[in-house]
């Protein structure tokens, strides 16, 4: 795999799961800040996970699907 495939993976995957985030999160109806209160997180760090600023390891994209009662897979169906 190239360089610039790898970024373009790096690049990409944050984007797409954060928005898949936000999707769930307003299908549920909830706040950023009231889905960080149900994973133990502050407001500030759902925002920059769904604006991709900062990549979660998964054990945190676990705790956020479960909280949105969602599975791993709805999360990242739009990564290809």
């Amino acid at each position: 795999m190239s360089d610039l495939e790898l970024k373009k993976i790096e690049n990409e995957i944050p984007i797409k799961v954060g928005e898949q985030i936000v999707y769930f999160r307003k299908l549920k109806g909830l706040t950023q800040t009231e889905l960080a209160k149900m994973v133990n997180k502050d407001r500030q760090y759902i925002y920059k996970i769904e604006k991709a600023v900062v990549t979660s390891n998964i054990a945190t994209l676990a705790i956020i699907a479960t909280a949105l009662e969602i599975t791993l897979s709805q999360l990242f169906e739009k990564v290809k």
